[in-house]
């Protein structure tokens, strides 16, 4: 996605925008229908799956192709059976995904993280350790954005004995599977190249455990 549709002066007026991508109006409303978030341009009639939604709050930047990317932090819960944790997404990319989200301005990558984990699953006090920091071109969010860095952790958790997983509003139906049995479901574009990336990782940590 590049922005060059968007006036100068909302790329910089700390200001929150969010633009209709067919008619590139500032008019869009997002809803919940049939449990999939959406959102409707006032202006054209439009209903899409996603946006471009200018947030200072959201580390984001423009590379030397003019390509909008964002900041993303993932973890990858893993059991001691070596399954990981996935659940269905509610908005844009459908499919299953890792607990994973946006950094933000103010944080650092580990801490956005962290939250993203508590916020999404309800998991927290667990320690994270870094697997991989990745470019993913062509990882598209619901906020315009077709490109991310992405920040992977992993945690380790004993699921039959103390773990509880409460899902937020953007997730459904959790799953548990080991690397190869996800790579056969519909995971989301983002999840596919972080499995393929971190395999052997997530694997060799099941192994130590």
């Amino acid at each position: 996605m590049k922005l060059d549709f968007v006036p100068p002066q909302a790329l910089n007026d700390g200001a929150v925008h969010h633009y209709c991508l067919r008619c590139h109006g500032e008019s869009v409303q997002w809803r919940t229908a049939a449990g999939r978030r959406q959102c409707a341009c006032r202006s054209c009639g439009h209903v899409a799956d996603r946006a471009l939604v200018l947030d200072p709050e959201v580390r984001w930047w423009t590379d030397a192709e003019g390509e909008y990317w964002h900041e993303t932090a993932g973890v990858f819960v893993r059991d001691v059976r070596g399954r990981v944790l996935l659940f269905d997404r509610t908005a844009f990319p459908f499919g299953l995904t890792i607990p994973a989200g946006h950094v933000e301005c103010d944080e650092q990558p580990d801490d956005a993280a962290e939250r993203e984990l508590r916020e999404e699953t309800g998991i927290a006090g667990r320690p994270l350790e870094h697997l991989a920091r990745l470019r993913v071109p062509g990882d598209g969010c619901r906020r315009g954005a077709d490109a991310h860095l992405w920040h992977i952790y992993r945690t380790v958790a004993e699921v039959d004995a103390d773990l509880v997983v409460e899902l937020g509003p953007e997730g459904s139906s959790a799953v548990w599977l080991t690397p190869a049995e996800a790579l056969e479901r519909p995971v989301t574009y983002a999840v596919r190249r972080l499995l393929e990336d971190c395999r052997d990782a997530l694997v060799s940590s099941c192994a130590a455990g």
